[in-house]
Parts: structure tokens; C-alpha cells; sequence
């Protein structure tokens, strides 16, 4: 792969992978919002910065004349968390921007596209299995991200553009959301006990870091069509993982007064996916990644960057 096109480059996973392809030698258009505040901080790296919104991305074959790129690197989604996670109209707005970008980009003849999926998709064909209501209206996401990986994979297929939608729970430095490991770190630092479920469910985690090289391994080694994992290998059930957080977290707050985590406070039902949700022997075997960040280490790079930006 020697040029790459990555959407929501000033994001989380987006500006660790745009340093994975440059440290790889990769000649990156980096696609940010019209006006990004947050553009500067590409700025130092040998990139090509590219302002197009979401709902623009039509537009990137007048924006970029190059015709000799070799991957898009989809990861620009609007509201992944809080209220816009809940907006409708944002959230059709990032599926028809998946769908236009892939339409662009075999007008460039771009031969591969990498989005990043979730696995609330995978909690999602669980929950809407079972006969009971739902009212959470995070599924304006959920939906939208699962609507962009299969009218996605089904358009690409049909330019013969290679397709991958690796399903991903990534955490790390850099991230201000308020998700799960972010929300306890800050809490216990705080001296709040943050209220948590029982934690019995699978889980998996893994470091941006390993996501950035991971995505890059996929482009270049994939095998079209696969539905990839990207995850440690060591599922296992979500208290243990989150155990962790609170050790390192207490053992950063430097008190001798422990915050206990609030396992079992809250009673909301929790979606249970099968272990073998999360198994990544084939992302091993077409690509050879293997996760060099262990939990312990990316909890503590983690904890003390929160630490340093609160």
C-alpha cells in the first residue's frame, strides 16, 4: 500500500491509525470536518489534510485528483455516544455518507475500503431477537452502524471493491468520551464508587494502538469478504477486565482509602454474546496480527493521560 484516504483522521482511532500508515511509509489524505478545531494535530505529520463532512464525502473525486490510491480507511461517524448516538437524522446522515464515499471511491478506482463496526451490531442481532419491547433509542446507532456494514459490503461487492467491517471495542489514550473504561478511571480518580452490572457478560478490549496496526494489516492481507474481529484473543467475562481498570485507577489515585466499583448497582438488562463472538483466529491467520499492548499497560497509558487532560 503505498496511499491511503482515512475519513475522521482527528479522531480517536483515526489519528492513531493515520501515524500507523505514515510510520509505514503510506502517503495518507487525511479527511476532517470543514473548520476542525482539532486539524492542528496533523499538522506535524507528512499528510495531506482534506476538509470534508460526513455528509460530503461525494464530493472527495473533485477534492482529490490522485487515481493511484490503494485503500480508504472509513472511521468518521458522527455521534458514537450521548444524544446524537439517538438522532435519527444524524445517524442516516453517516449511513448515506458511508454509501456516497463508497460510491466516490470507485469512481477514484480505490480497490479496497476498511470501515470500523462495533460490536453493539453483534449485541444488537441478540436484543432484537428476543420477543420483548425495546425503547432504548441508542439503536438510532446501533442500526445505522449495522445498515452501513451490510448495504455497504453488498455495494462494494457490487464494483468489485474489497470490503472489510472489522467489529471493534477499542479504549486508549486520547479519547475524551464518556465510555465504559473512561467513565470508571475518572470516577476513582474522583474518589466516586461509578455504578456498574454485574459484569458476567463476554468482553473484550483492545488497545488503539493494536486497532491502528490492525486495520493497516487488514488492507494490505485481508481476504475480501471476511467479517474480522479485531480483539486480544482473551475474552473473558467483563468484571475481570474491568477489576483491572479499578486497581490501576486506585493505584494512581495514590490514597489508602480504595474506591470500590459499584458491580451489580445497576439492574438494567445486559445483552450476553457467546464467547465465540469475540474469536480472532482469522484476522490472525490472513493477516499474522497480534496485539503487543497488553490490558494492564493500555489501562495505565490510559489512566495517566485522563490524569494529565482532566
Amino acid at each position: 500500500m503505498k496511499k491511503a484516504i482515512v475519513t475522521g483522521a482527528t479522531g480517536f482511532i483515526g489519528r492513531f491509525l493515520v501515524r500507523e500508515l505514515v510510520s509505514q511509509g503510506v502517503q495518507v489524505f487525511a479527511v476532517v470536518r470543514k473548520n476542525s478545531r482539532n486539524k492542528a494535530e496533523l499538522e506535524s505529520l507528512p499528510v495531506q489534510i482534506v476538509e470534508c463532512d460526513i455528509t460530503g464525502l461525494s464530493e472527495l473525486p473533485n477534492l482529490i485528483p490522485d487515481r493511484d490510491i490503494d485503500a480508504v480507511f472509513h472511521i468518521a461517524w458522527q455521534g458514537v455516544s450521548d444524544a446524537d448516538a439517538k438522532n435519527q437524522s444524524i445517524q442516516m446522515g453517516n449511513l448515506l455518507g458511508t454509501l456516497d464515499l463508497i460510491d466516490a471511491i470507485n469512481e477514484m478506482k480505490v480497490g479496497t475500503f476498511v470501515g470500523a463496526g462495533s460490536l453493539h451490531e453483534a449485541e444488537s442481532l441478540v436484543e432484537m431477537a428476543e420477543d420483548k419491547v425495546i425503547s432504548n433509542m441508542g439503536y438510532m446507532y446501533k442500526a445505522s452502524k449495522m445498515a452501513a456494514h451490510w448495504m455497504g459490503k453488498a455495494k462494494a461487492g457490487s464494483y468489485g471493491i474489497r470490503f472489510f467491517w472489522p467489529l471493534i471495542n477499542t479504549y486508549g489514550e486520547e479519547e475524551r468520551s464518556a465510555r465504559l473504561v473512561n467513565t470508571i478511571i475518572r470516577k476513582v480518580l474522583k474518589g466516586e464508587s461509578p455504578d456498574l452490572s454485574a459484569g458476567t457478560q463476554y468482553y473484550d478490549f483492545v488497545h488503539v494502538s493494536d486497532v491502528a496496526h490492525a486495520l493497516y494489516l487488514i488492507a494490505e492481507k485481508g481476504i475480501d469478504g471476511r467479517n474480522y474481529v479485531i480483539g486480544s484473543g482473551n475474552a473473558k467475562p467483563l468484571k475481570e477486565f474491568l477489576v483491572e481498570v479499578g486497581k490501576v485507577a486506585n493505584r494512581m489515585r495514590g490514597d489508602d482509602n480504595e474506591i470500590l466499583l459499584g458491580f451489580g448497582k445497576i439492574k438494567a438488562n445486559v445483552v450476553s454474546l457467546p464467547i465465540e463472538t469475540f474469536d480472532v483466529r482469522s484476522l490472525k491467520e490472513d493477516t499474522g496480527f497480534e496485539p503487543k499492548v497488553s490490558f494492564e499497560e493500555g489501562i495505565e497509558r490510559t489512566a495517566e493521560w485522563i490524569r494529565e487532560n482532566s
